[in-house]
């Protein structure tokens, strides 16, 4: 092997990591708060695992499924689980939503976007509810489509702590 031909695999072999650790779509996308006075990325979450729920307050199986998010968050906070509602509705009403359940995970807006950005994580049909599952590092390594029931949930979730 010659010297530029070791140079280009080292430089390779450099890159790979760099590139394994690349924000996502997903981490990348900003999310307005409910109070309207910022925004965020499911970035701010790195170091948990999280559970991300995709939900409107119209679909009556997402209302459903919020007491058990907030029972499972509150279960397994200590192990580093944290849920992180994405409201695929307008701000005014999400937020009404959210202080009437009491919801006690974070709940962050969608926009105009965000159903492409369902497709692009594996619902091609953009249904809701839609959960997906990521990592530590910020991976993607799960994704649960419809209502969630506590018990599949709550297994899945444990391979991950």
């Amino acid at each position: 092997m010659n010297r530029r031909s070791l140079f280009a695999a080292l430089l390779l072999a450099c890159a790979l990591p760099l590139a394994a650790q690349a924000d996502t779509p997903l981490a990348q996308t900003r999310f307005g708060t409910l109070d309207g006075k910022g925004s965020t990325t499911l970035s701010a979450w790195r170091g948990k695992v999280v559970l991300v729920n995709f939900w409107a307050t119209w679909c009556a199986p997402c209302r459903e499924e919020m007491p058990m998010l907030n029972k499972l968050r509150e279960q397994y906070k200590g192990k580093g689980l944290e849920v992180v509602g994405i409201a695929l509705d307008n701000r005014t009403e999400a937020s009404n939503f959210a202080k009437q359940l009491r919801i006690g995970y974070p709940v962050v807006i969608g926009d105009s976007d965000t159903l492409g950005l369902l497709r692009q994580l594996g619902n091609p049909a953009g249904a809701l509810p839609y959960s997906i599952i990521l990592d530590r590092n910020g991976q993607q390594v799960g994704k649960l489509l419809g209502k969630l029931d506590e018990k599949t949930l709550s297994d899945t979730l444990q391979r991950y702590f």
